[in-house]
């Protein structure tokens, strides 16, 4: 039911992230929702539930945005990675983190983003619009970013919960 949990949620994260910030202006700002879940499943979860999603979802965000294959999931995969590392010197329930990680995760981001710009384009200037973008999408996770991830939890926590209900008692 795990696995079903977060297909549900990769999926709603993937539809949304490739189709309502074309459509709606509010969104334009927007940063990348599925970071919030690699970063949930980077603290919380074991590296058995969290890989698969990652590279799977990180393929499908690539094969759906229109943008150079394989940069969202050398995003997704260098986060998670990082983030399983952090987690050797870091206490993963001090929620006062949860900030810092996310907005470091969209500057990490957006840095892959203007890399991979730069190296097809390498005479390319950054555009001035880019950096109102990055700036709100920063202000942006600082606030939702904790909110949503302890939200991911907390659901699973639920549904864990819900689920043992079912199981039968061995004596």
């Amino acid at each position: 039911m795990t696995y079903f949990l977060y297909t549900v949620v990769c999926l709603l994260g993937v539809v949304f992230q490739t189709t309502l910030p074309m459509h709606f202006a509010m969104f334009g700002g927007m940063y990348d929702l599925f970071l919030l879940f690699v970063i949930y499943l980077g603290f919380y979860r074991t590296i058995r539930e969290g890989f698969p999603f990652v590279i799977f979802f990180g393929l499908a965000m690539d094969a759906l945005s229109g943008g150079p294959f394989g940069l969202y999931l050398t995003s997704y995969f260098w986060l998670y990675v990082s983030i399983l590392g952090m987690i050797g010197f870091m206490r993963v329930g001090n929620n006062m983190i949860l900030p810092l990680v996310v907005v470091g995760s969209i500057l990490f981001q957006n840095i892959i983003f203007l890399g991979t710009m730069t190296l097809f384009v390498p005479e390319a200037k950054i555009p001035v619009f880019l950096y109102r973008n990055v700036l709100t999408q920063v202000l942006f996770s600082v606030i939702t970013g904790p909110i949503l991830i302890l939200l991911f939890h907390r659901a699973h926590v639920v549904l864990e919960k819900w689920l043992k209900t079912f199981q039968p008692e061995y004596r």
